[in-house]
């Protein structure tokens, strides 16, 4: 699929994109992008590949993990949760803010389908600064990539979400009963996930899901989800499914094996499995 990819190329915000900061890495210069309290938004056409990289600014030159993070809405749909915890890069310096130190980047990456599509990033909570933000993305031709759904090694039968004229299949996690799936790199592993909204439950709610391989922590992904009003769980119709959030996992060369895990005990999940490569 590399093959496949055009040069990388700096998306720039349509609105939101006035705070400005300029780092010197490795003697060059890089635009980065505060996101501020409003956000930044872009217009992007697809099929796309984008690629995130994140850095957090401090006022101590201490290698001390630094945690930071920022939220990622596309399309008003679906709501991405990335968070990142990074030690001073001592190297990196910001024209505008010499007397700063920055982290190393977190990256995070993700594809876009055909077509134009509205991304908004919003800032992280309890941060006293701004993340910055440098957003990449490179054109790829959307027909050639192998895409194939996923099933856990060991889960019960899978469940049935009706979401308008279509059944489709979800698997269920439970803190008690993890999922663990099997990928072939290089690729990504795209999780959705759709929390079970239980008659206890508000209109609102927060849920985790952490992906291992072996005992490597591959991430911590924070959802809040809303109950949907077009779908339903055939064999729990007492359950309403909440509107669909979604993770992407970097599969690298070669055959892995992810642990899934949901950290709260007092709810259910269903997730899918798509491997793209």
């Amino acid at each position: 699929m590399c093959s496949d990819f055009a040069y990388s190329e700096l998306m720039r915000p349509s609105t939101g994109g006035e705070n400005k900061e300029i780092l010197i890495i490795n003697s060059k210069q890089r635009l980065y992008y505060n996101v501020h309290d409003n956000g930044l938004t872009y217009s992007i056409n697809g099929p796309r590949r984008m690629e995130l990289i994140g850095r957090y600014p401090s006022k101590s030159r201490r290698r001390k993990a630094r945690p930071f993070g920022y939220t990622i809405v596309i399309d008003n749909q679906d709501t991405i949760y990335v968070n990142h915890s990074y030690q001073v890069n001592r190297r990196l310096r910001s024209v505008q803010r010499p007397n700063l130190y920055f982290t190393y980047s977190g990256n995070y990456f993700f594809n876009l389908s055909s077509g134009r599509h509205d991304i908004q990033i919003l800032p992280g909570e309890e941060q006293k600064l701004n993340t910055l933000i440098r957003v990449l993305g490179k054109e790829f031709n959307g027909s050639s990539d192998q895409r194939r759904n996923l099933m856990p090694a060991i889960s019960h039968a899978p469940k049935h979400i009706n979401s308008g004229n279509r059944e489709i299949d979800y698997y269920e996690l439970t803190h008690a009963n993890p999922l663990q799936v099997m990928a072939e790199g290089p690729g990504t592993l795209k999780i959705t996930s759709r929390l079970a909204f239980e008659t206890w439950m508000g209109s609102r709610a927060i849920y985790r899901i952490s992906v291992k391989e072996g005992i490597k922590v591959i991430g911590t992904y924070y959802f809040t989800a809303e109950p949907s009003a077009v779908s339903t769980i055939v064999e729990k119709p007492e359950w309403i499914p909440g509107k669909w959030r979604t993770c992407e996992i970097p599969i690298p060369d070669g055959r892995h094996i992810f642990d899934i895990n949901l950290l709260e005990n007092d709810r259910t999940v269903f997730l899918r499995f798509t491997e793209y490569r």
